[in-house]
């Protein structure tokens, strides 16, 4: 079920593609790069998909606080 409000399907989408997109292109250390990479977008672009802008009813904003650390436990589990 995807509920979002305000722009977060397209920050979502966003991020999506970019993961799997590093991850095509780089192999295993690819998905962490892209973990990395949307982690920081999305702390640079948070104010542009809109203050109240979520997806799975997870505000944007909040978002690189879990992309990031993400990004490193993927790194260090291959």
């Amino acid at each position: 079920m995807f509920i979002w409000k305000g722009n977060g399907h397209w920050a979502a989408l966003l991020v999506a593609l970019i993961i799997v997109g590093a991850g095509k292109a780089l192999g295993p250390i690819g998905t962490s790069a892209g973990l990395a990479v949307s982690g920081v977008l999305m702390f640079l672009l948070h104010g542009a998909f809109g203050e109240d802008a979520s997806a799975f009813y997870f505000p944007v904003k909040y978002w690189p606080c879990l992309l990031l650390p993400l990004a490193v436990l993927t790194f260090f589990s291959r």
